[in-house]
């Protein structure tokens, strides 16, 4: 699929926008799909004023599908660094369909759970809601691992060029810190530690606690690794990429850190 964007097609957002759209195409129309979803979202907060934890039912999944298709997005244009061959293999299809399915999944169940205005993470309240929390956790599990397959792929390529070493670097070293944080957090019950336990009264559009540590922070961090590290190739330095990636790696420590002892990013 070729994507006709006027005005753009010299630049280097056009050139951005046309590999997302053509890097695999089960991942763009999951983006744009998961689009439609984060727009319903958002018009569903302009009428339906229910609040969880002091924040709009909504805000959740809008907050995931926007990741997710931040996500999707950063993988189909990390294969786009890489020849057409290598990118249409049986293990890289299998891959994206488990991270597609996983994430569809997560997705729709946050979705079933805002609309009856209840909890989908860290929800035990019946056999049913405890089960689909453990579903949910080896979803993310399966997500980060698939993506992480797709990111060694497009590492075994870096010889084509540093953009290339950057994307694979980046899928695999977020994905790692991802897990590694996310588990952490799964094996919880409650993102938070210590402070006041409502996200109403968080940062911003993130939410993250001014009162007490927020494991949400951490994983943030390292989870976008893979959209930050491939960033630090504008500067066409592998220093500065590797450099980088080391900075990833101790922010996502020292906010984990920071959680773990029950101290805000930002004290209120």
């Amino acid at each position: 699929m070729t994507l006709a964007i006027s005005g753009l097609h010299d630049t280097r957002l056009g050139a951005l926008i046309r590999d997302i759209g053509e890097g695999n195409k089960i991942l763009r129309r999951s983006a744009i799909a998961m689009g439609v979803g984060l727009a319903a979202c958002l018009m569903l907060m302009t009428f339906d004023h229910r609040l969880f934890n002091g924040v709009d039912v909504w805000d959740k999944p809008a907050k995931f599908f926007l990741s997710l298709i931040v996500h999707m997005a950063t993988v189909s244009w990390a294969l786009m660094r890489i020849p057409e061959g290598a990118r249409q293999t049986k293990g890289i299809n299998r891959a994206i369909w488990v991270m597609t399915v996983c994430a569809w999944g997560e997705l729709l169940y946050i979705l079933y759970r805002a609309s009856r205005g209840e909890a989908s993470h860290f929800n035990g309240s019946s056999t049913f809601a405890s089960v689909a929390y453990t579903l949910m956790g080896y979803g993310a599990l399966s997500i980060t691992v698939s993506t992480a397959f797709v990111g060694w792929r497009v590492w075994q390529n870096r010889s084509l060029g540093l953009w290339t070493e950057a994307a694979g670097l980046g899928l695999l070293l977020g994905m790692l810190l991802g897990t590694l944080t996310g588990i952490f957090i799964g094996a919880q019950t409650s993102h938070w530690v210590g402070g006041e336990l409502s996200d109403a009264h968080g940062v911003g559009f993130f939410g993250w606690s001014t009162t007490g540590g927020d494991l949400r922070v951490a994983h943030f961090m390292g989870f976008h690794a893979a959209q930050i590290i491939p960033f630090a190739a504008l500067s066409s330095s592998r220093a500065i990429v590797y450099g980088m990636a080391l900075l990833c790696i101790v922010v996502t420590a020292g906010t984990f850190a920071l959680a773990v002892f029950g101290l805000p990013l930002f004290a209120v």
